[in-house]
């Protein structure tokens, strides 16, 4: 079997074998990948359809301390105090396909820092011109919110009549234009103002990155069976090749039946009747 198949060693087939070494561990890692991803998205999931109930934010969210990926989503309670004088708005949102503004508000802490607390959502049309929304009340308040990553830096920071406007929700973004040190996340108020809207309840699609991690799997399976039928459909053309070789390729080699066969066609040519002498002799 393996004299049938030695053509696989030739550089052709080699690097053709490389190649698909390389295709199979690329899916692999690209199925591995989201994979990760759909286990993220659905413990994302549970930790939301969960409701539990709000922790201090203290307990969640240190001062000083980095999110844990455990402590994305969940629900805490926070006291403070708003600092309105750096109200930001977040224009170019969207919330259940709607377009308007985000409203968030520095939420200053008994220890000095301060949270960036999202009071909600309010829909405009309008890209350019803020519609009236509620203010933040004053004194000490207290904010249950879900906890929020930071966005990535984007765009700039503005100030108009008196509030920052920016596009992107990011600590370094907007920590410059802040006089407190902020906490590793922001939160969202669930229970925002009248006129305001709380944020929809984030859900991510777990399902899809399974998805795609079984095909990436399956592209990945069909490479050493596409392999194989290559090398399968090699061997037949080579057979036929073989097969259809021209009858002179026979003749050529030494001994054998072609010569009898000759012999034999030369002793029929002499004992044919010659056309001239009509019917075969019959003597004197």
């Amino acid at each position: 079997m393996m004299q049938r198949y030695r053509f696989v060693l030739t550089p052709r087939w080699l690097g053709l074998t490389l190649a698909g070494v390389v295709v199979m561990v690329v899916c692999a890692l690209l199925s591995q990948w989201q994979w990760g991803r759909a286990v993220e998205r659905a413990a994302a999931n549970d930790v939301i359809a969960e409701n539990r109930d709000p922790v201090p934010l203290d307990a969640t969210l240190p001062a000083g301390e980095a999110l844990r990926d455990e402590d994305r989503w969940t629900l805490v309670e926070a006291v403070g105090v708003y600092d309105t004088e750096h109200e930001i708005v977040l224009r170019a949102q969207t919330n259940n396909g709607v377009n308007g503004f985000e409203i968030v508000t520095p939420l200053v802490l008994a220890d000095g820092t301060a949270i960036l607390v999202d009071r909600g959502f309010i829909a405009s049309e309008s890209t350019g011109h803020v519609p009236d929304y509620p203010a933040a009340p004053s004194g000490e308040v207290g904010v249950t919110g879900r906890v929020y990553e930071y966005e990535e830096s984007g765009g700039g920071v503005t100030e108009v009549d008196g509030h920052l406007e920016a596009r992107r929700l990011s600590d370094d973004l907007l920590g410059p234009h802040l006089d407190h040190e902020l906490r590793s996340a922001w939160i969202a108020d669930v229970e925002p103002a009248e006129g305001l809207t709380a944020l929809e309840t984030p859900s991510f699609k777990d399902w899809q990155n399974y998805s795609y991690a079984v095909q990436w799997a399956l592209f990945a399976a069909m490479v050493p069976v596409g392999w194989v039928v290559l090398a399968r459909r090699e061997r037949r053309d080579l057979d036929a090749a073989t097969d259809g070789a021209e009858p002179g390729d026979a003749e050529a080699a030494p001994g054998g039946k072609p010569e009898a066969a000759t012999s034999k066609t030369a002793d029929e040519a002499a004992n044919r009747p010659s056309p001239r002498s009509g019917s075969p002799s019959t003597g004197e």
